[in-house]
């Protein structure tokens, strides 16, 4: 059956009933006890419709918060009825009638209201604002219905002129009164102006639908005021008149799209094109379904829910949980698949490849490295070339030699040149290791050192003086501070007693000072260093002196 079949057929039912319930009012037999099953049965009717409106509203209305003034609204209508039914039918005595009748005026002011309400709410932006005037406005309606509770205090909303038990026979109204149907008046019609305002639908061709009844309420009012004949004997009954014609103020929104509800389940399902998907109950029984959605085992279903997907021949079967049942959908990821593997032999693929540069960026490493090795051992020992020819020579010296006093005395030197080679190639090396190509004072004074402690085998004295170990320099100026020892170790290591070797630093120069003693003339020795100024200080004692550098290097 189509929605719009749905529709009439739940239309009719109502009518059908409304019309029957109508019928039982007019019955006016004789008999009590027909009488009163014929308003029984009315009561009945209009219980059960409003009962059923409210579930409808429940499950159809989408907004959260407009849901909730809408079944508030549907349970009112539910309590005004029972309170009209124990008025004419358990309390027969004028104080308990006189109470039912006070009770009306709670629904009566609140369905106004909570319907404002639920139009505020539907796309509301300011929740805050929105919440604080819903408020505002319960606070005005209980205000209301307080003064109607206590009317017999001030007589405000209703004036008798009998003295108690007053009765709903014998009243007029008071200024408390107006104030209410005023109220209830402001309260229906901002709603209407307000849902049409907000309402998305192009055009708004039907906003006329909840304005019809409406106005019949609002003529219906008037009337009933002024105390019409006709009004009396057509619609007497305030409680199903006022319940009927504002249900159908709501459901008039309802239908022309004012207030939004979730309808037609099954054309959506239906006409949703290239979705295969079905609602079910708990017990896994089929309410809605779309497409070609395959037939499914509960055993099955329950590992869908506990696992929220499962897949099988490429069909992938979805779940989630619904108010009442599940949602079950599948989806066809063969292709999905189909890629997923391309994309994994792709990329296995390219993890080998990825394994080969790496293997051969390795071996590129270490060829570099293999090289820059090479290069540096050759740089080494290029740089001291003659040391190593030196070694050679002592080597020579030392498988001819015969005495032991020589043999010791070419030991020592071949500790002393052996000890340079080690120091210069670790000096040579930090060299390199460190960024901006420089060495540290301290650096100097370790290999000063260790070759000042070799000569001790030559019986020589030897110290050494190192100015600033921390400052930073020029590895170049470095190396050659070493070497310039080094030089003159090796010139004089037959003809000197001691040496003390000092560098400092001055300002932006670097300095040597040499101190030896030696009876040999070192003038014919420094010739060929002619930046070496040598000077005697005393027969025996002489003072050499060089310059490395004037501003160069740095701290």
């Amino acid at each position: 059956m189509t929605y719009n079949k749905k529709r009439t057929l739940s239309y009719g039912v109502i009518l059908i009933s409304v019309l029957l319930a109508y019928f039982c009012r007019q019955v006016r037999t004789e008999n009590v006890f027909m009488r009163n099953l014929a308003d029984q049965c009315r009561s009945c009717i209009y219980l059960g419709m409003y009962c059923a409106w409210v579930i409808y509203l429940g499950k159809h209305v989408v907004h959260k918060k407009t849901r909730r003034c809408l079944t508030a609204i549907g349970c009112l209508m539910v309590f005004w009825f029972f309170v009209r039914t124990v008025k004419f039918h358990i309390f027969h005595d004028p104080l308990g009638e006189h109470i039912c009748w006070y009770l009306y005026y709670i629904p009566m002011i609140l369905i106004p209201v909570l319907g404002l309400a639920a139009a505020m709410f539907l796309g509301e932006k300011e929740e805050e604002k929105t919440v604080r005037k819903v408020i505002i406005l319960l606070t005005v309606a209980a205000i209301l219905i307080v003064s109607v509770l206590t009317n017999d205090l001030h007589q405000m909303v209703f004036r008798f002129s009998k003295q108690p038990p007053f009765s709903d026979k014998d009243y007029s109204y008071g200024i408390v009164f107006m104030v209410i149907q005023g109220w209830i008046l402001i309260c229906l019609t901002g709603m209407e102006i307000i849902l049409i305002r907000k309402s998305k639908i192009p055009g708004k061709k039907q906003f006329w639908l909840p304005v019809i009844p409406g106005i019949l309420l609002l003529g219906w009012n008037i009337g009933n005021i002024l105390r019409l004949p006709f009004i009396k004997i057509i619609a007497g009954d305030m409680t199903a008149v006022c319940c009927l014609l504002m249900a159908a103020i709501f459901q008039g929104c309802i239908l022309c799209g004012l207030i939004q509800t979730n309808n037609r389940y099954f054309e959506l399902f239906q006409t949703s094109g290239g979705l295969d998907a079905e609602i079910t109950d708990h017990s896994f029984q089929r309410y809605y379904h779309s497409g070609d959605f395959p037939e499914l085992s509960s055993e099955l279903r329950r590992i869908i829910i506990d696992r929220s997907s499962v897949q099988e021949q490429g069909i992938r079967i979805n779940h989630i949980p619904i108010r009442g049942g599940h949602l079950f959908w599948s989806e066809d990821i063969s292709v999905l698949l189909d890629q997923y593997q391309d994309i994994r032999e792709q990329q296995e693929e390219l993890t080998a490849r990825n394994r080969l540069l790496q293997k051969a960026y390795q071996k590129e490493a270490e060829r570099r490295k293999t090289e820059e090795q090479n290069r540096l051992l050759n740089m080494i020992q290029n740089q001291t070339a003659g040391q190593l020819e030196l070694l050679s020579q002592f080597m020579n010296e030392l498988e001819r030699t015969e005495s032991r006093e020589q043999y010791d005395r070419i030991l020592g030197k071949i500790v002393v040149v052996g000890t340079y080679l080690k120091r210069r190639k670790n000096l040579v090396l930090t060299q390199y290791a460190s960024d901006g190509n420089l060495l540290t004072m301290e650096d100097l004074r370790q290999s000063l050192a260790e070759s000042c402690d070799s000569l001790k085998l030559c019986r020589i004295r030897a110290a050494y003086y190192v100015e600033n170990v921390d400052v930073q320099m020029n590895a170049d100026d470095i190396l050659k501070c070493y070497d310039t020892f080094e030089w003159l170790v090796e010139r004089l290591v037959d003809t000197m007693q001691s040496v003390f070797y000092r560098v400092s630093q001055i300002d932006d120069t670097l300095r040597i000072s040499v101190h030896i003693v030696s009876e040999a003339d070192l003038r014919g020795f420094m010739s060929e260093r002619p930046e070496l100024k040598v000077q005697q200080e005393d027969e025996n004692e002489w003072f050499i002196r060089c310059i490395v550098f004037r501003k160069r290097g740095g701290r």
